[in-house]
């Protein structure tokens, strides 16, 4: 049970990891775009861009979660704490992926105006509070754990490592600054694969072993 479940992990983790290189260069094609939202949700390559890093942020908590299964007794009490507030940051993330997904495109079409930086939306307090916690509650709970599974030594140490940088640098996909977002997906989507690979093969030698 335990070997389909680290399996299992390890496929979610290497889809992952492929899914965050692209979405982590994908920014490119928004150059064009400009810095306002509404020129963003206006440009073709939008709609795939938006519902794939739904997706990712879908996935991430599975992919957490999977992880810390995987080396529980390891991480301790530390990964446990880690683990909870990138939860926590989750959950508003993906309520805002949605609406970048599948609200922002209909408000650009009836009210533009509250696709913009300096539109109502972005200027209501309630907003911006969500807006503004949901990211460092995220990075604090990833930094949390980045450090339990460096500690733990369950992956390579440099793994580890870049995940936790290259996780807290890209959190916020398809927002700016794009080059910070590119920079900590080309350091996790790596980490994240090969971390998945690891995690795969041990299993593998585990299950022949015996």
């Amino acid at each position: 049970m335990m070997r389909k479940l680290a399996h299992g992990v390890a496929v979610l983790t290497i889809a992952e990891a492929g899914l965050l290189l692209i979405l982590g260069v994908a920014p490119l094609l928004l150059l064009d775009a400009g810095d306002s939202p509404i020129g963003w949700v206006r440009d073709s390559a939008w709609p795939v861009l938006s519902v794939m890093a739904l997706v990712l942020t879908g996935l991430m908590p599975f992919i957490l979660l999977g992880l810390y299964t995987c080396e529980i007794e390891e991480t301790g009490t530390l990964g446990l704490v880690g683990l909870a507030i990138a939860l926590i940051g989750l959950l508003p993330f993906f309520g805002f992926q949605f609406d970048m997904a599948f609200v922002w495109p209909v408000l650009a079409a009836s009210a533009p105006e509250l696709v913009d930086f300096d539109g109502p939306m972005f200027r209501d307090p309630r907003f911006s509070f969500v807006h503004l916690w949901m990211g460092p509650v995220y990075n604090v709970g990833i930094l949390v754990f980045g450090i339990a599974i460096i500690r733990a030594r369950v992956f390579p140490r440099l793994a580890s490592v870049l995940f936790t940088v290259g996780m807290i640098l890209s959190a916020g996909i398809l927002f700016p600054p794009f080059v910070i977002r590119m920079v900590g997906a080309v350091l996790s989507a790596p980490a994240l694969g090969w971390m998945g690979l690891v995690l795969w093969n041990r299993t593998s030698q585990v299950s022949t072993s015996a």
